[in-house]
């Protein structure tokens, strides 16, 4: 009975274990790179994506992330768009995603490489050299250099301090209403 007990466990974990779990593995070479390398990796990438860009996440669900862009460097440059999580949904209450489908997360702004689906969908994989745009700036001077041309969003443009006071005076009255004030929040001259 004691030979047959840990025999059965490992029958029981086995036929677990081979429902299809499988984490994302890229290909590649880790470790350091040269220069010339690294710029030969981001041509490839260019060449192998519909669509890249930088943007910044302003909306995401189960099955779209929607980037306000910053710039195109390849594809159609619009202000906001989306692209697919990777996720489908394969019946009424089944869905179906992938480890290798890239994790965005709202508020973040990323270089993306976006690849199209054979349903004409663009997803984002995490074994491109899709990242955190912060983790991404040695590759934008290779970008500009394959599009010379790319689209950049216009900047959008700084407030002053004064027209930040101007704002928070007047969505604020009580904070200077008193003596020597008007109802505009400034000193009246006396």
């Amino acid at each position: 009975m004691r030979a047959v007990l840990p025999s059965l466990f490992i029958a029981l974990v086995s036929v677990v274990s081979s429902q299809s779990v499988f984490a994302c593995v890229c290909g590649g070479e880790p470790g350091k790179r040269s220069e010339k390398q690294i710029k030969l990796a981001i041509a490839r990438e260019f060449n192998e994506a519909a669509s890249v860009f930088s943007g910044e996440v302003v909306a995401l669900d189960t099955f779209a992330v929607k980037f306000k862009l910053i710039t195109m460097w390849k594809g159609d440059a619009f202000e906001e768009f989306s692209i697919s999580t990777g996720t489908k949904k394969i019946s009424e209450d089944s869905y179906r995603s992938s480890s290798c489908d890239y994790n965005f997360k709202v508020g973040e702004k990323y270089l993306v490489y976006a690849r199209a689906t054979d349903d004409h969908q663009l997803v984002a994989q995490s074994c491109t050299r899709t990242k955190v745009l912060s983790s991404g700036e040695a590759d934008i001077p290779e970008l500009d250099i394959l599009n010379p041309g790319a689209y950049h969003a216009p900047p959008v443009p700084p407030v002053s301090r004064v027209e930040s006071f101007s704002v928070l005076l007047k969505s604020n009255k009580r904070l200077c209403r008193g003596p020597g004030y008007d109802e505009v929040s400034a000193p009246r001259n006396t």
